[in-house]
């Protein structure tokens, strides 16, 4: 199965699992942050890629003229325009499409954004030149995704998040992706990360990990947490729940050329 059928076939199972609101992957806060940094306009055009159920479009619908959502999985399309026709939102337009070949013509958008979808693709670098692409000269390109906290845990953390959710590929380091921006063409302008709790039952459940993969997990979780190996995730215990921190990171460049 390759890295395409695998994310359709996750996010499919998945997509029955977001909360009616919308807001599974983000809170108000959250989606604060993430715009926080990045110029917005009443007249803008907005593309948003891998959308999912379309959580960063809306975020970004009431900044700016019209956003595009672009997903590969039906169930996903399907579940976020249920959202926004409850909610009347107008300006929203679900797409289906592949992210590596966008159905767009050059320089078509303002602001070309994508979240928590980069450690799912099989070719970053393809995804972000095609970002660029899209994206209108002197428009901007922001992308939010979780990555690597330690460079010498890397294999042990895409290991663990990977048994995790098998759809995922690899999470970039946070210089790696400020480096990628600037080979295609975007200037650095804002760049942050910001670390957030998970509690490692949630974050097992969600993605539905299979029983024996729990296990796995959990038991290189406990080990860890006895001065045994590293898995990256850094566990740590309050009370009876096992949590880690998850490092996200917000680039957003400007297209020079």
């Amino acid at each position: 199965m390759g890295t395409l059928d695998r994310n359709q076939s996750a996010f499919t199972d998945q997509s029955k699992g977001f909360a009616s609101e919308g807001d599974t992957y983000a809170d108000a806060e959250g989606l604060a942050w993430m715009l926080a940094d990045l110029p917005t306009s009443t007249d803008a055009v907005a593309l948003d890629v891998a959308t999912g159920t379309g959580e960063f479009a809306r975020a970004l619908a009431p900044h700016v003229a019209s956003v595009t959502g672009l997903d590969a999985t039906d169930a996903m399309l399907e579940t976020g325009r249920a959202f926004i026709g409850q909610h009347g939102i107008e300006n929203i337009l679900f797409q289906k499409g592949i992210v590596e070949s966008m159905p767009f013509e050059s320089e078509s958008f303002d602001l070309v954004a994508t979240r928590y979808a980069f450690h799912h693709f099989a070719e970053p670098r393809i995804v972000l030149s095609e970002m660029a692409r899209v994206c209108k000269k002197g428009g901007h390109v922001i992308l939010v995704d979780i990555v690597v906290p330690e460079a010498e845990t890397a294999a042990e953390y895409d290991y663990y998040e990977w048994l995790r959710d098998r759809s995922h590929t690899r999470c970039l380091g946070f210089e790696e992706v400020c480096s990628l921006f600037r080979l295609f063409g975007l200037d650095v302008v804002s760049a942050r990360t910001r670390d957030i709790e998970e509690a490692a039952l949630e974050w097992m459940d969600f993605s539905l990990t299979r029983a024996e993969d729990r296990e796995e997990i959990l038991l290189a979780l406990a080990e860890e947490l006895r001065g045994g190996a590293k898995t990256g995730l850094a566990p740590y215990e309050r009370g009876s729940v096992l949590y880690f921190r998850q490092r996200d990171a917000s680039v957003v460049g400007r297209r020079l050329r």
